[in-house]
């Protein structure tokens, strides 16, 4: 019998001793994991500092090493090169302009070390280029140079646009986005955005750090007159779509849909205005902005 117990307890004392080892283990990888990504930011912000410093030449971004190129094949795959500058011995930065209009700053800057590695920019216009003012509600369209289009069902489709221009090295227009389009807020809410002035308004919304719900809403249902005439009538939400499909179908025309008025439109106090034609609604956008 007291063998049995010295057993037992001595199993309990093993299990105790393994289960601090463990702890105190595993608490020191991840320590250890923690100070690495720390220091690795320190590096990267000093690194940055002497590649913006350094004197740089311009080189063709064919030249870029394996490793970077492969980032703008995923992580940057919204986006397309610009120029490139190499900083010897040091290396890279990178001058990008993002096709993906949800992002606060469509133009910016990224650093890549001499094999390739993207360095972690943490000055606040590095943030900025992370940051996004809104998700787009998928899936969005596009209208190519050469009048087809594209639909980006996820966000990983984003390569289909680059793989466009890859096929098609002397387009030089870049993709026009078809509106309306659903994006939805930080808070939660989804928007309808009907045209680019409406999408440029929560972005400026979103610099300045303000609400980035429209000033107003149309009260539904309401009529559309197309270029060619056709009249869409948008009775519920879903049926904006339509309005795509039409200019989806008709990529060569410009001209956007027009408004049949009058029109009743809801503030986002909830208060209603009865709009009889566009300069009163021109009116009713441009108070939004005082």
């Amino acid at each position: 019998m007291r063998t049995t117990i010295f057993k037992n307890g001595l199993l309990k004392s093993s299990i105790l001793f393994l289960g601090i080892s463990t702890f105190m283990l595993s608490a020191l990888l991840f320590t250890s994991c923690s100070d690495s990504e720390s220091m690795e930011t320190t590096d990267d912000t000093a690194l940055i500092t002497k590649i913006e410093s350094a004197a740089k030449v311009s080189i063709d971004a064919s030249n870029l090493p394996a490793n970077a190129t492969a980032v703008f094949n995923s992580d940057l795959a919204d986006s397309y090169i610009e120029s490139v500058q190499l900083a010897s011995g040091l290396g890279y930065k990178v001058a990008i302009v993002s096709d993906d209009q949800s992002k606060e700053e469509a133009k910016s800057d990224v650093y890549f070390s001499e094999k390739g590695r993207e360095l972690n920019d943490m000055s606040e216009k590095g943030k900025r280029r992370k940051h996004k003012c809104f998700e787009f509600v998928f899936p969005i369209d596009f209208i190519m140079p050469d009048d087809t289009s594209i639909t980006l069902e996820i966000k990983e489709d984003w390569i289909l646009i680059k793989t466009f221009y890859e096929e098609n090295p002397d387009a030089s227009e870049r993709p026009s986005l078809v509106f309306p389009v659903d994006v939805t807020l930080e808070d939660g809410t989804i928007q309808t955005l009907l045209d680019s002035d409406e999408l440029n308004t929560v972005k400026d919304s979103c610099k300045r750090g303000k609400d980035k719900r429209k000033c107003f809403r149309l009260v539904l249902p309401v009529s559309f007159t197309m270029p060619d005439a056709t009249v869409v009538d948008v009775a519920e939400k879903s049926d904006f779509k339509l309005i795509k499909e039409w200019h989806k179908a008709n990529p060569t025309i410009k001209e956007r849909a027009t408004l049949i008025f009058p029109v009743d439109i809801e503030f986002k106090d909830g208060t209603v205005a009865n709009i009889l034609d566009q300069t009163s609604f021109d009116e009713a956008k441009e108070s939004c902005k005082n």
